[in-house]
């Protein structure tokens, strides 16, 4: 087999776990020839220090994303001789997650025969973030896991009512007022002792977890505060608001590392799957393989736009697909794709939505203030 990459002096599999690593090096003529090493993970960074002291001048690193991969992959690109390495998709790697036999030693053989066997071109390669993009990464998915939390306690305290016969308790009240749900358990359930101690013990959860949200949600207005052309970008589109805008700052940072829309749709997981069949070339449903936080934010801002009054071009176009018939949610979806269009393209020129500015900024202003961003409208009028 001819190997597309004949600068390389040798290929280095890693598969990393949380406390060990296993390593294969390839290489000779055609690259056959198989050395294995592997070792333990500290947090003095001796793993790391062991892992860079096998790699040698011109070899290609490549690796699973996995918990610790970006941080491994960005001190070996500083302190390494290695020419390149390079972080793969999980999720898109067939050879090793539909193979029968599976073990760290077997993954660090098939992650280097990649570089080996698989053109260059389609390897399912992750770029490689900052420590600052990794960081505010980490907040996005603390804030879903806390909202999650949040969302299960709440339901758990509106079941608790339910079962004793007070359906007519709201979520929205049990979420947004403590004292009012502290206030209806000491009315409503006072007779039942143990519910309202069960509901008591959820309401001290519920209070210390949306304390975390808030905490989190401070977190997110600094990822746009430290952005703020990109923050601003995005928040002038209709439908997104400060979870979205932050989520796209922490994944797309300034677009640049997408050459054109598509690739931010393909990224984002919102693509059409296609089925090809001699002369058949059916698009099904969109794929899901790509950033679901991305994903996710940007179709809820969608439904959003769904539900807005048909002024501005992106409302227009929600109304005539609902208008036309689509299912609601075939209609979010290709909102969705027109939002993140509209986004990447105002990137690349540093612009703000211009429907959005017709009739002057007081609407960005407005939405600014809701999110306690207004120190943003500093860039708007500096520009």
């Amino acid at each position: 087999m001819k190997i597309n990459i004949p600068e390389v002096s040798r290929l280095i599999g890693l598969d990393l776990a949380k406390k060990s690593f296993v390593g294969c090096i390839l290489s000779g003529e055609g690259f056959v020839q198989k050395q294995m090493f592997s070792g333990k993970m500290t947090q003095d960074e001796e793993g790391w220090k062991y892992i860079q002291s096998r790699i040698k001048t011109d070899d290609l690193v490549l690796m699973e994303a996995g918990t610790s991969s970006f941080s491994l992959a960005r001190y070996l690109i500083a302190h390494s001789a290695a020419q390149r390495v390079v972080v793969l998709n999980p999720g898109m790697l067939r050879v090793i997650w539909m193979s029968q036999r599976k073990n760290d030693k077997s993954d660090a053989v098939k992650i280097a025969c990649i570089a080996r066997d698989m053109a260059m071109e389609a390897w399912p390669t992750i770029p490689i973030p900052t420590e600052q993009e990794q960081a505010e990464r980490s907040i996005i998915n603390s804030y879903v896991f806390v909202k999650k939390q949040e969302t299960q306690l709440v339901n758990r305290l509106y079941g608790l009512f339910n079962s004793l016969g007070y359906p007519e308790i709201k979520r929205d009240v049990l979420r947004g007022d403590p004292e009012g749900r502290r206030l209806l358990a000491r009315q409503l359930i006072s007779k039942h002792l143990l519910s309202l101690h069960d509901a008591e013990m959820m309401m001290d959860q519920l209070d210390l977890v949306q304390l975390h949200v808030e905490a989190r949600v401070e977190s997110l207005r600094m990822i746009c505060l430290a952005h703020p052309k990109q923050a601003l970008s995005w928040l002038s589109i209709p439908g997104i608001g400060l979870v979205n805008a932050a989520t796209l700052i922490a994944y797309v940072g300034d677009g640049s590392r997408f050459s054109n829309p598509h690739q931010l749709l393909n990224y984002a997981g919102l693509v059409p799957k296609q089925d090809q069949s001699g002369e058949s070339d059916k698009h099904l449903g969109i794929t899901k393989r790509g950033n679901r936080a991305i994903r996710r934010n940007i179709v809820q801002g969608a439904w959003v736009v769904t539900t807005l009054e048909p002024n501005c071009p992106i409302t227009k176009y929600a109304y005539r697909k609902k208008k036309e018939g689509k299912q609601k949610q075939k209609v979010a979806v290709a909102v969705a794709n027109k939002m993140l269009r509209i986004g990447f393209s105002l990137l690349e020129s540093g612009e703000l939505y211009r429907p959005m500015m017709e009739n002057g900024i007081g609407k960005l202003k407005e939405k600014l203030r809701k999110y306690k961003l207004q120190a943003l409208m500093k860039t708007v009028l500096a520009d």
